[in-house]
């Protein structure tokens, strides 16, 4: 007389409905394997990426330093804002971070051209305040940049 399991192993075809304990641990071989090269492609452009960010960071950390000296002049700013243009960013937020500086940047230049080409009445009522208020935001957006690419 046959046996319960080998009469439903004989229906299909050998096989029993439970795997066997080499197939699972087979499959939990292969498993296994897939999610360690997962892991590995994930810290690999993970690490490809910093490396791109520091390099961002140090370029524009770079051009960014002669706004944090003093009063600058027109001429410094509108240098500054050519050397941050000609970065090529990979790093979104630094894009986003270098857009907004060098509209910050556009305004602060404009209002010191227009101070240093008042007439004899001076500079419109608030030039100062847009001057004192575009330096902050230009010094504060450094400020933010070097948290953003502290490591």
């Amino acid at each position: 007389m046959r046996s319960r399991s080998a009469e439903s192993r004989s229906r299909r075809g050998g096989r029993s409905d439970r795997p066997s304990a080499r197939s699972a641990r087979w499959l939990a071989g292969r498993v296994g394997v897939g999610a360690f090269a997962a892991l590995c492609c994930t810290i690999g452009a993970l690490a490809g990426c910093n490396t791109q960010r520091k390099q961002d960071c140090d370029k524009f950390l770079g051009a960014m330093a002669p706004m944090q000296g003093g009063a600058p002049s027109a001429e410094t700013i509108d240098q500054v804002q050519g050397s941050v243009a000609a970065i090529q960013f990979e790093d979104e937020p630094l894009r986003e971070y270098a857009s907004n500086y060098k509209n910050t940047l556009t305004v602060l230049s404009n209002t010191l051209k227009l101070k240093a080409t008042a007439g004899p009445d001076g500079p419109p009522d608030g030039t100062e305040d847009v001057i004192k208020q575009n330096l902050k935001e230009a010094r504060t957006d450094f400020d933010d940049i070097t948290r953003y690419c502290a490591p």
